[in-house]
């Protein structure tokens, strides 16, 4: 399975989001998207998944263009875990899991045993079985974005795509996230996506990451080629100091001052 965004412009009115992004997710990869508000990451993220139309390029996914593809069709092969999302009506943990299996689900007769399969088994590989009948409401930050992960599972897709994942939630939850979102990239046959602040975080857990400016990508490759004192200071204008950590073996960023 391969993701690729060719050349892709996107604006809202006459504002400029997006300005010629290119890059490629191959499989096996965790690619981080990172870069300062404003950048373009979650709009990239929005044309990546077919949510946002680019005016001109193309997003596509093994060849096809996401853009010509029914929303059914891309969901079988592609989720997307939210910034956001906040239920309209009450709704079970098992219920909200479920709800991803609708890409998936006959157009008649309801969910099949294969498809109460699959969530069960969602459930449990994210520790949700125990929540499975409360609420989503009752649910912690960190509980309701393991729930928001799930659901992306239960369509069994073979790219995932994290859009801010670890936004206000602590420690712990951090490192699961991360550490789901790399496990989930290294299955056969699977990548995916990862919308970040932490320069740290992505040089830890991705492969690859891509650096937003402007709607450009100011630099795209390893992290340790990436998240440079130079590159920092020109997408953030901050000046950094960057180093090993001894713990991890992995960069990190630390902010000094205003560049």
């Amino acid at each position: 399975m391969r993701l690729r965004a060719d050349d892709l412009r996107f604006s809202y009115g006459r504002r400029p989001i997006l300005d010629g992004v290119s890059i490629d997710v191959a499989e096996g990869q965790l690619l981080g998207l990172v870069g300062p508000n404003g950048a373009g990451k979650s709009t990239l993220l929005r044309c990546l998944c077919g949510m946002l139309n680019p005016s001109s390029g193309r997003a596509t996914l093994d060849g096809r263009d996401v853009a010509a593809m029914s929303r059914r069709d891309v969901a079988r092969v592609l989720g997307v875990v939210p910034q956001q999302c906040v239920p309209t009506f009450p709704v079970s943990v098992e219920e909200f899991v479920a709800m991803g299996r609708y890409a998936r689900e006959r157009f008649v007769g309801g969910p099949t045993p294969d498809d109460r399969e699959v969530v069960a088994r969602v459930l449990d590989e994210m520790g949700l079985r125990e929540f499975a009948r409360r609420p989503v409401d009752e649910l912690s930050g960190g509980e309701f974005r393991r729930v928001l992960v799930g659901q992306a599972l239960a369509q069994e897709p073979s790219l995932l795509l994290f859009d801010e994942p670890v936004q206000q939630l602590d420690l712990l939850h951090v490192l699961e996230v991360m550490g789901f979102a790399r496990s989930f990239a290294k299955r056969p046959g699977c990548a995916a996506v990862v919308v970040l602040h932490d320069l740290g975080l992505a040089a830890r857990y991705c492969d690859r990451v891509a650096l937003l400016h402007q709607g450009r990508i100011l630099a795209v490759g390893a992290p340790d080629e990436v998240l440079t004192e130079e590159n920092v200071r020109t997408a953030y204008r901050v000046r950094v100091s960057v180093s090993r950590c001894p713990a991890t073996g992995s960069i990190q960023v630390v902010p000094l001052e205003a560049a």
